[in-house]
C-alpha cells in the first residue's frame, strides 16, 4: 500500500518558495497570503518529520533535504502538466472532423490544407476516409462530403462542387503512343477506368469505338491518377483532382478539354442535424473561398 502523499497545496507552494527563495514571492505567484504559504510549508515539514527551509531574517534557504526533495516535485509537477495539457489541453481547442472519399482529401484538401490551418489555427483538424469511419461514433462527424449523383434518403445533401472530367496521361505514354491530337486517338489507347465512371468514357468516345484491350479498372480516383502517371495509360478524372499533378509536371492532359460528370461533391446532413457548428461553418467558408480561387486547367465546358 501506498504511503499517504503530502497535500498537494502543500507541496505547490514548497516548490514555488524554493524556486523563488522567498514565502512572500511563492505568496504572490500563487495568489495567497505569506502567511498561508509559511503555514503549508509547515504542515509539509510536519508531514515529512523534516524541515525543509532555514528561515532566514530576509531570506529562506533550503536545508539539504530540501534541495534533495526538490528535484522529484519539480519532475512531478511536470509530468502532471504534460499528462493534463496532453490529454485535456486538446479539449479546450475547437476540434472539426471531416469525412470524405481518399481521393477528395488526397488530391484537392492536402495541397491546400496548411491555408485552412494558418487562417484557423485554433482548430483541430481530423480527416477520415471510408477505412476509419465506421469506427466514429454517432454524431462525431461534423462535415461529411459525398462524391455522388444524388440525393440520398434519410439526408440533406447539399451541392459543394459541380465536376468536369479531363483526360490525363504520363510521359510514357507519350513516348509510346505519341501525343493525343483528337478524342478519336483514346479509342485505340490504353485506358485506366475508375469505377463509377464509366458512364465518361463512354460519353467521350465515339460510339463505333472498339472495347478497351486490357483495362484496368480501380476504385478510386488517385489510384488512377498514380497509375496514369507511372505507366502508359489514360484515365480520366474528375479536373480537380488532376490539378495539383499536372502543375508538378507528373501526368498531363491529354486534350485541353473537359467533360460534364453526372457525379458531383455533395456536403450530407442528417436530417434532423443541428445547424453547424462555428468550426464547421468556418471550413465550409474556406471550402468555397478555394472553389473560387483556384483556377480550372481548363474552362469547364457543360
Amino acid at each position: 500500500m501506498r504511503d499517504p502523499l503530502p497535500p498537494l497545496p502543500c507541496l505547490e507552494a514548497f516548490e514555488a518558495a524554493a524556486r523563488l527563495e522567498s514565502f512572500a514571492s511563492a505568496a504572490d505567484e500563487l495568489h495567497l497570503s505569506p502567511a498561508t504559504v509559511s503555514q503549508r510549508i509547515r504542515m509539509l515539514e510536519t508531514h515529512l518529520g523534516a524541515r525543509l527551509f532555514e528561515r532566514l531574517a530576509r531570506s529562506v534557504q533550503l536545508t539539504e533535504l530540501g534541495r534533495a526533495y526538490l528535484p522529484a516535485i519539480r519532475e512531478s509537477f511536470d509530468d502532471l502538466a504534460v499528462a493534463t495539457s496532453g490529454l485535456f489541453g486538446a479539449a479546450r481547442r475547437e476540434q472539426l472532423t471531416v469525412r470524405t472519399q481518399v481521393s477528395y482529401a488526397t488530391t484537392w484538401l492536402a495541397p491546400h490544407i496548411h491555408d485552412f490551418q494558418r487562417a484557423h489555427p485554433g482548430i483541430d483538424l481530423r480527416l477520415v476516409c471510408a477505412v476509419w469511419s465506421e469506427a466514429l461514433t454517432p454524431g462525431e462527424v461534423e462535415i461529411d462530403i459525398h462524391q455522388g449523383r444524388g440525393p440520398w434518403a434519410g439526408v440533406n445533401s447539399e451541392l459543394l462542387h459541380h465536376d468536369h472530367a479531363v483526360v490525363i496521361h504520363g510521359p510514357a505514354h507519350i513516348d509510346r503512343h505519341g501525343p493525343v491530337t483528337s478524342v478519336a486517338d483514346l479509342a485505340t489507347r490504353p485506358r485506366v477506368q475508375v469505377l463509377g465512371f464509366d458512364d465518361v468514357w463512354q460519353r467521350i468516345l465515339p460510339e463505333e469505338a472498339p472495347p478497351p484491350e486490357h483495362p484496368i479498372t480501380v476504385d478510386t480516383s488517385v489510384a488512377a491518377l498514380e497509375i496514369a502517371a507511372a505507366g502508359d495509360a489514360c484515365a480520366v478524372v474528375p479536373e480537380r483532382f488532376a490539378r495539383t499533378a499536372v502543375r508538378a509536371g507528373r501526368i498531363s492532359l491529354a486534350l485541353e478539354q473537359t467533360w460534364p460528370m453526372r457525379q458531383a461533391h455533395y456536403l450530407l446532413r442528417p436530417l434532423n442535424a443541428s445547424p453547424p457548428v462555428q468550426p464547421a461553418r468556418l471550413f465550409l467558408r474556406w471550402l468555397r473561398d478555394l472553389e473560387q480561387r483556384s483556377e480550372a486547367l481548363v474552362p469547364a465546358v457543360e
